[in-house]
């Protein structure tokens, strides 16, 4: 029987315990892969400039800016890997925007271990792959609530970043250094969310996303 052929996988978190225990199990169910870990969306892309990667399984939230802005920033790349998003957040709206922006698959980081092996097996065949448990419970939201949307489905990729960032109490600083953005834009993004959304300052939006699955 032919051996597998080899591929390259970056991980991309900015928490050591999860990036080790990634490594770890992908190591042990591929054998033939290179596996590399980086903790930042820079250290990433310096990575990705040097080797060509497969797959690249982005987490959404990083320290030095977001996981989606990196899944567009690979793309740019001449041999761009293909990108699965491993988030925690389950979303819908969430979802959809992070694979639009050029992600394959999302795998939600509570999934056992199995469904990641799943989603790297699809991806690497040209498919895409959603946890299932996630999957399921957009088909039952979907069937509950018909056409009928949801406000924040109005905001733009940035405003929903802003949106999220400003639910876990940060100041529009805060915000502005961990998306690499002014203050002024973070304030102009802040206040066309809250003219989408119709919510008033930073309670209102912290229920909200938290009701919603955003926080």
């Amino acid at each position: 029987m032919q051996s597998p052929p080899p591929f390259r996988i970056l991980i991309v978190d900015d928490h050591a315990l999860v990036r080790e225990a990634f490594t770890s199990m992908l190591k042990s169910e591929f054998p033939q892969a290179t596996v590399v870990s980086t903790g930042t969306c820079a250290e990433a892309m310096v990575e990705a400039r040097i080797h060509n990667y497969e797959i690249a399984l982005v987490d959404i939230e990083l320290g030095d800016r977001s996981g989606m802005e990196l899944t567009t920033e690979l793309r740019t790349l001449p041999t761009p890997p293909k990108i699965i998003a491993v988030s925690m957040h389950q979303e819908e709206t969430f979802v959809s925007r992070t694979m639009q922006l050029g992600a394959r698959s999302y795998v939600t980081k509570d999934a056992p271990p199995h469904e990641l092996f799943d989603a790297i097996r699809c991806t690497l065949d040209g498919r895409s792959y959603i946890s299932r448990e996630l999957a399921q419970k957009f088909a039952d939201r979907s069937i509950r609530k018909g056409s009928a949307g949801q406000v924040h489905e109005k905001l733009s990729n940035r405003e929903l970043e802003v949106l999220m960032q400003l639910a876990r109490g940060k100041s529009l600083k805060q915000v502005a250094l961990d998306l690499s953005l002014s203050p002024r834009t973070v304030a102009v993004h802040k206040h066309n969310l809250c003219r989408k959304t119709g919510l008033k300052g930073t309670v209102e939006i912290l229920r909200y996303c938290q009701s919603n699955g955003l926080a």
